[in-house]
């Protein structure tokens, strides 16, 4: 893909840029050990919880377990290392990166190919496939699986992972048409992972099953599939209810001020507009780059649950008029908005 569009970029200090963009390979093991950390964690208690036959506790420990399940995959950590940015060693990046898709079904030959494209054509229609902007996208059974389990999450992995492993890629997973042309090597080497995927969670299953740990083929291959409402909560403060085809990614991202609990888990995603403007910016001087362009963004919304809030109240405005979607004031100090 040639095409580029010539998205409007708030201006930095070429200095200042060049330390927002230095790599750590100690705040990204922290951050990456950290994220293994509560997993590891809640999948001991689980398992603990299973020996003991103490069934109301270990239901609810492979719940908390699940809640952080989905911040392994796509949702942030997954995500942040498919942009190569939290390590300054790469086998590092790579490893943790590999690592994490493999616990959460992700493919990371296909995932890094499919949100470069993201951030090249940001939600433009029929360009961007990774994020659709339809009015209201979610009603109250979606909203129920969120707390449950995600169905439509499973169905969109699984049916991409095994469309895959039988050597084929389409339906793609964010349906793209197809993501690579068959002369394309990352197209065998995304066959490949799918199928060393699929044999890695059944070679498992087998062994936890034969052990008689019955408990880890959820906390291992299950559980990301399941309570995924803080992660899905994270991903629709993202571009919900924004405005499509504009190159201007304060009109196309949502800003938003989490606390420390969330910022972590989420990798300080919830600085959106900041992360899509300098992509090359590690998570952990995000907040640094928003306080270098805040003049020229919109003012953020200061609040997890106030940003959910915010955009609950968008689609619940989209589901009156499909139409209309949400663009924010500018400050004064603010370039104007670029919306064509």
């Amino acid at each position: 893909m040639a095409e580029r569009i010539n998205f409007y970029r708030s201006p930095v200090d070429r200095a200042l840029l060049r330390e927002l963009n230095k790599r750590s390979d100690f705040r990204g093991l922290v951050q990456s050990l950290g994220i293994l950390f509560l997993y590891l964690t809640t999948t001991a208690l689980s398992v603990y919880f299973f020996l003991e036959k103490m069934w109301v506790p270990m239901v609810l420990a492979c719940y908390v377990h699940s809640m952080f399940s989905s911040f392994v995959g796509m949702e942030s950590s997954v995500h942040e290392l498919s942009h190569k940015t939290p390590f300054k060693t790469r086998w590092l990046n790579e490893f943790f990166y590999g690592f994490f898709c493999l616990l959460s079904w992700n493919n990371p030959v296909h995932f890094r190919e499919s949100h470069r494209r993201h951030h090249q054509f940001t939600v433009y229609k029929g360009k961007d496939k990774e994020v659709v902007l339809s009015p209201a996208p979610f009603n109250w059974l979606d909203y129920l699986s969120w707390f449950s389990f995600d169905w439509k999450k499973f169905v969109m992995i699984m049916r991409g992972n095994t469309v895959l492993v039988s050597g084929r890629d389409i339906p793609d997973i964010f349906f793209w048409d197809p993501l690579f042309e068959r002369d394309d090597p990352r197209r065998s080497r995304m066959i490949l992972w799918a199928r060393i995927q699929m044999a890695f969670h059944i070679i498992l299953a087998v062994f936890f099953a034969l052990s008689g740990l019955w408990v880890l083929i959820f906390t291992v291959s299950c559980s990301y599939f399941f309570a995924t409402f803080l992660a899905r909560s994270c991903e629709i403060v993202q571009h919900a209810g924004m405005k499509s085809d504009v190159p201007d990614w304060r009109i196309s991202c949502h800003t938003m001020i989490f606390g420390p609990v969330m910022s972590f888990l989420y990798w300080k995603m919830n600085y959106h507009i900041e992360h899509h403007t300098y992509a090359a910016v590690p998570f952990y001087n995000l907040k640094k780059l928003h306080t270098a362009i805040v003049s020229d963004c919109p003012e953020p919304t200061r609040g997890y649950f106030k940003g959910v809030g915010k955009i609950l109240g968008i689609m619940k405005k989209q589901k009156q008029d499909p139409d209309w979607c949400y663009i924010p004031d500018m400050r004064d100090t603010a370039a104007p908005a670029r919306l064509e």
